[in-house]
């Protein structure tokens, strides 16, 4: 008796459905796996017609997005189908990885935690002073893990307290006191999990930067480059022109020091010698010149001779001479 074999046979609609969702994946810049749990469907609906120009979102079975990541042709697209967790679903863009979370993020509202969900992000509790007074929150704080303590007749958060890490299941507890501390650690949006770009899966926290931080730092890092290369005479297409300019002060400054006239310091030069002229003129006062010296001169020689010649004979002498007249 010859045994016959059934085979199934996949729905059409399925077919067109993994080679549509294939082609999207194989074309786009980015392709990210997103975790639709808690998201509600009218806050995805506003999502969407915020974000839609920008990015396609692709849902469907587990397997059919499975089967489209497989059969996409594109490197590593495979790769993705292990960071499916929750209610998974696929977002493609023509933006880069990071832009693309950049947008979802600016797309989130905060919310407050309840018991049984998953942390999104590692929870802190800031540093501070609370409105809560000394009593049995004090322990309940504690328990959880955050470090607090008595302050000016109130409960002082000590130090900033991390008390549930990406992926940890918040508690019940944990969740109360959280609402309490006013604190709304769930994000609601579209919250993506792995984003594949150039053959490179980043995951969600590699991409979540901060841009304005991040341009600093670069500007910060390029200036101590150029430092370094100036410093140690490094000569490329940035260092060239910063070394010759400083090459070229320095001389001027030499050629300032010594007063030699070169065409960019003449100027400074001269008028630094008429500066110390003047004020070498100001101590020392007027010099007389040539014509000023004779005059003056024949002015001392005129005036020696309108004074009368002065007897040679000693006064006493003269009285000597004329007692011994009287005396004949």
């Amino acid at each position: 008796m010859v045994e016959t074999v059934y085979k199934t046979k996949a729905a059409s609609w399925k077919k067109d459905l993994i080679k549509s969702m294939a082609e999207n994946i194989k074309g786009a810049n980015t392709v990210a796996v997103l975790n639709m749990k808690d998201l509600p469907s009218r806050q995805l609906q506003v999502i969407k017609e915020k974000i839609d120009p920008k990015v396609n979102i692709l849902m469907s079975r587990k397997t059919l997005m499975s089967r489209a990541l497989e059969s996409s042709g594109r490197d590593k697209a495979a790769d993705l189908i292990q960071h499916f967790k929750g209610m998974p679903a696929i977002i493609t863009s023509e933006l880069d990885a990071f832009s693309l979370w950049a947008l979802l993020k600016s797309n989130m509202s905060p919310s407050a935690a309840k018991g049984g969900q998953e942390a999104p992000f590692t929870i802190i509790v800031p540093a501070g002073m609370t409105n809560f007074a000394p009593g049995p929150i004090l322990g309940e704080l504690g328990d959880v893990g955050i470090k607090a303590g008595i302050n000016a007749g109130k409960i002082e958060i000590k130090v900033d307290s991390e008390v549930a890490k990406e992926g940890d299941i918040i508690s019940a507890q944990l969740a109360a006191l959280l609402e309490r501390l006013d604190i709304k650690p769930m994000k609601i949006g579209l919250n993506l999990v792995a984003a594949l770009e150039d053959e490179t899966i980043f995951m969600r926290s590699e991409l979540d930067v901060d841009s304005d931080e991040l341009i600093a730092q670069i500007k910060s890092l390029h200036i101590n480059a150029l430092k370094l290369g100036v410093g140690t005479g490094l000569i490329n297409k940035e260092t060239a022109e910063i070394m010759l300019r400083n090459a070229e002060l320095d001389a001027m400054k030499l050629a300032y020091g010594q007063g030699i006239l070169a065409d960019k310091v003449k100027d400074l030069v001269l008028s630094k010698a008429d500066a110390e002229a003047s004020a070498l003129k100001d101590k020392v006062g007027d010099i007389p010149t040539e014509n000023q010296k004779e005059d003056k001169l024949e002015k001392t020689e005129s005036k020696e001779a309108a004074e009368p010649v002065k007897s040679e004979i000693p006064q006493d002498e003269e009285s000597s001479s004329d007692n011994q007249s009287d005396k004949e």
